[in-house]
C-alpha cells in the first residue's frame, strides 16, 4: 500500500514535470521564487527604513511555497481533466484520499527545498543570522508548513472542478496568503475580522513559531506547530469532502465537471 502511493506520487510528479529540462526545472522552483523573496525583502527594507530584515525573510521564505502548494498543485483536477484522466479518478471504486494526498507528496518536497533556500539566501544577501536559532527546530517548523500548505493547495486544486477560471483563483489565493499570514507586515495589525481569518489560513502558526525562534523566545512553539498540523488535516480533508460531492454530482448529471 504505502509503496503503491508513493509510485502513484512520482507519475503524478513525472506527469507534470516530464517535459522540463533538469536546469529549467531548478531555476523554475528554486531560481524564480527566490528572485521573489529578493524583491519583497528590498521593498520592506526602503519602506520601513530598516537594515533587520529577519522577519520578512522568514515570511517570503514561506511564502516561497507558493509557486509548488499554490499553483503546481492548484492545476491539479484541471490538469487531469486535459490528460483525460478525471474520469478514471471519479468512476474508480479506489480510495480517493490516497489519489489526492499522492498529488502533494513531491510538491511539499519542493516546497522545502525553496523554503531552505531561501533562508540561506536571507541569512548571504540580507545578513539572516541562523546560527542563533536551533537549526533542529526550524527544520521542524518548515515541514510543518509546507506539508499544510501543501494540504491548502489539494483544496484549492477541488475548485477546478467547480470553476473554469483556476488562473483567476490561483493568483487571488496567492495574494490573500501574502496578506493574512503575516509574511509582509503582522498579523496583529489587521482588523479583528481579518485576524481571525489569518489563523485559518495555512502558514500563519508556522510563521510566527519562526519569529518566536529568532526572537529566543519558544514559549508556544509546539503549540503553533500543533495548530499548523491541525489547519493542513482540516484542509485535507475538505478536499476529500468536496471531491465526494462532485462524485455523487457527477452520478446524478452524468458530467465531470459542476458548471
Amino acid at each position: 500500500m504505502i509503496k503503491r502511493f508513493f509510485q502513484q506520487a512520482y507519475l503524478y510528479h513525472k506527469g507534470r514535470r516530464a517535459a522540463f529540462e533538469a536546469e529549467e526545472f531548478v531555476l523554475m522552483q528554486i531560481g524564480y521564487p527566490l528572485v521573489t523573496l529578493i524583491f519583497y525583502c528590498l521593498i520592506a527594507s526602503f519602506s520601513f527604513k530598516t537594515t533587520d530584515l529577519t522577519h520578512w525573510v522568514i515570511g517570503n521564505s514561506f511564502l516561497l511555497c507558493t509557486n509548488a502548494c499554490i499553483f503546481g498543485l492548484g492545476n491539479l483536477f484541471v490538469g487531469e481533466r486535459y490528460y483525460g484522466r478525471l474520469r478514471s479518478i471519479i468512476a474508480s471504486p479506489c480510495s480517493k484520499i490516497g489519489l489526492i494526498l499522492a498529488g502533494g507528496v513531491f510538491p511539499t518536497l519542493f516546497a522545502i527545498c525553496a523554503s531552505v533556500c531561501g533562508l540561506l539566501v536571507g541569512s548571504l544577501v540580507f545578513h539572516v543570522d541562523l546560527t542563533r536559532i536551533d537549526l533542529p527546530l526550524a527544520a521542524v517548523a518548515i515541514l510543518c508548513a509546507m506539508i499544510s500548505a501543501a494540504c491548502f493547495g489539494l483544496f484549492i486544486s477541488s475548485f477546478g472542478l467547480m470553476s473554469d477560471s483556476m488562473h483567476l483563483v490561483l493568483n487571488l489565493v496567492s495574494y490573500i496568503l501574502m496578506i493574512f499570514t503575516g509574511a509582509e507586515f503582522p498579523v496583529s495589525q489587521l482588523p479583528l475580522a481579518g485576524q481571525v481569518f489569518a489563523q485559518l489560513m495555512p502558514l500563519t502558526k508556522a510563521i510566527a513559531a519562526m519569529n518566536k525562534l529568532f526572537d529566543g523566545n519558544p514559549e508556544g512553539f509546539w503549540l503553533n506547530l500543533l495548530g499548523e498540523l491541525a489547519t493542513g488535516c482540516a484542509y485535507a480533508l475538505l478536499t476529500r469532502l468536496v471531491f465526494a460531492f462532485a462524485e455523487r454530482s457527477a452520478q446524478r448529471s452524468g458530467k465531470f465537471d459542476m458548471f
